[in-house]
């Protein structure tokens, strides 16, 4: 599968500009995720197959959102002729609670860990007087992360999973995610208008 079928297949399944912004960011996320852990582990990963779980993870969502226990495996049903089987266990095992298919390798648990972060990163730019990506650091979105009334709902201990099972500091994963969606800004919508 290459990114561009990956993309195709995203955007037949869901619609809403907000949903495949997160995947953008999700994708990006992904990919720097890949490149830090090969540095850090000298174990070389797949930075295009670790971009293209991020694109694809929530592909179903549109459809399965009244039924989350279904969400991932609908998408499975569909395209497990196209998604290779070690992409498509990194998506089922994101939907852990329902699926509970357990994520295994690096890049499971990156998935896992990053697709909560990236929404929360959003959640703080949006809390800006100018809604600016680029005005985030760090530092702020590790506040806000602390910070148990601040979106509320976000499950922090799926995040906070990165130092357990990829063995990176929150502050330095809160850094490489959030550096991946700066890069991609205009994409998400978040930049100067």
């Amino acid at each position: 599968m290459t990114r561009e079928s990956a993309y195709q297949t995203l955007t037949v399944y869901t619609q809403s500009q907000s949903l495949i912004r997160h995947h953008l960011a999700v994708e990006a996320a992904m990919r720097a995720l890949a490149v830090s852990f090969s540095q850090q582990t000298n174990i070389p990963q797949n930075e295009e197959e670790w971009g293209i779980t991020g694109l694809l993870h929530d592909a179903d969502y549109e459809l399965t959102r009244k039924n989350p226990e279904k969400h991932t495996l609908y998408l499975e049903e569909k395209m497990k002729d196209q998604i290779p089987p070690h992409i498509m266990h990194a998506i089922k095992a994101h939907n852990y609670a329902y699926t509970k298919i357990e994520p295994k390798t690096p890049m499971d648990w990156a998935l896992y860990t990053c697709d909560e972060l990236t929404g929360f990163i959003v959640y703080c730019a949006l809390k800006l007087s100018d809604k600016k990506l680029t005005d985030l650091n760090a530092d702020i979105v590790f506040q806000k992360l602390q910070d148990a009334s601040f979106a509320e709902n976000v499950p922090r201990a799926q995040i906070y999973q990165c130092e357990k099972s990829l063995g990176i500091p929150i502050k330095n994963f809160i850094q490489i995610v959030l550096s991946s969606m700066q890069a991609i800004d205009s994409k998400l919508g978040l930049s100067v208008q």
